[in-house]
């Protein structure tokens, strides 16, 4: 019989990879279909797709040089904690607005 305590991966450590592939998914997703706009020039296919892949990058780089949005708050916890969750969420929507922006 198994012991659900010795396995030696846990819950956590075993969707990090499932969550890391979601988040690839919403982040090249939209940035290859910018990418693939036969309308457009190439030079702006090229730059929607770099601003696509940046914001994401730039809000994650926010959350994480942040100490407050690290979750390391000293003062109002819930408030950073609310504002981190919002980022995060931003993170994972604003490629897909941007794709979408960039097909008008």
């Amino acid at each position: 019989m198994l012991n659900s305590k010795s396995s030696s991966l846990d819950e956590p450590a075993a969707m990090r990879p499932l969550l890391f592939l979601i988040m690839l998914l919403l982040i090249l997703g939209p940035a290859l279909l910018a990418l693939l706009q036969p309308r457009k020039s190439l030079a702006v296919r090229m730059a929607w797709a770099v601003a696509i892949l940046a914001v994401p990058l730039v809000l994650l780089g926010i959350i994480h040089g942040i100490p407050q949005l690290d979750g390391r708050a000293l003062h109002n916890a819930n408030a950073w904690t609310t504002l981190r969750l919002v980022l995060t969420g931003l993170v994972l929507l604003l490629p897909t607005c941007l794709c979408l922006v960039a097909r008008r």
